[in-house]
């Protein structure tokens, strides 16, 4: 009987310690809060960043303008608990975000006699989903004729919830308030093939555009007939 006691202690520890590590990179990787909207505006909170860019925030020095001895990141995760997912001694803590959604964390700084400040205000910043746009329209050939027209579309992922920037370009050229996800390709009276282009962004951050062209052919129209005697 003590024998199989002495063998289920070490399984336990080894799973307490699996489930610690699982819990722990599951905290340094994923964000805060992934369900919430997202800003209404880029102050509502210190940062938005585009998909894909670096989280890095940046802990104070000490009065003196050294560094502390340690620094103590916690990031809060999505339950809403904070824990601990380093203690370093370089003030600045980098991360990669997985997903979109709010990150949020708060530091404690230790000195050399291991003393600890208070812990800091939470710092959130927002991660942006990745942004894509395609462009569907009826038709992409057209006669040249001036009546003739076809509607341009432009469809965004994600398609919801944020407020995106719309720009239409012809030939990578800008067309003047052309500003909406749709741009109507009419009035054209020259044979040819015409490349209409669009840009999109986020209104929290203009800095991530996604683009894409789409080319319509303007066929010529035939001559006028002449109608000849047998």
């Amino acid at each position: 009987m003590k024998k199989r006691f002495l063998t289920v202690i070490p399984t336990l520890v080894l799973l307490l310690l699996l489930v610690t590590t699982v819990a722990s990179a599951q905290v340094a990787s994923g964000p805060s809060d992934a369900t919430s909207p997202p800003p209404t505006s880029a102050a509502d909170v210190a940062k938005v960043l585009c998909a894909g860019t670096n989280i890095s925030l940046t802990a104070p020095q000490d009065p003196s303008g050294v560094d502390y001895t340690k620094y103590h990141w916690y990031k809060i995760d999505a339950s809403g608990n904070k824990q601990e997912v380093t203690a370093m001694t370089g003030r600045t803590y980098t991360e990669t975000p997985t997903t979109a959604g709010y990150y949020e964390y708060q530091v404690v700084t230790e000195n050399a006699n291991g003393c600890t400040s208070p812990i800091s205000d939470v710092f959130k910043e927002y991660v942006l989903p990745p942004l894509s746009v395609t462009i569907t329209t009826p038709t992409s050939s057209m006669c040249a004729e001036a009546a003739n027209s076809t509607l341009l579309t432009a469809n965004v992922t994600p398609s919801t919830g944020f407020t995106i920037n719309y720009q239409w370009n012809l030939g990578g050229v800008d067309i003047a308030g052309a500003n909406s996800n749709t741009y109507n390709v009419t009035g054209i009276t020259t044979a040819g093939t015409l490349t209409y282009g669009v840009t999109v962004t986020y209104a929290l951050n203009t800095s991530c555009p996604a683009s894409t062209t789409k080319d319509i052919v303007i066929s010529p129209l035939p001559t006028k007939p002449t109608i000849s005697a047998n």
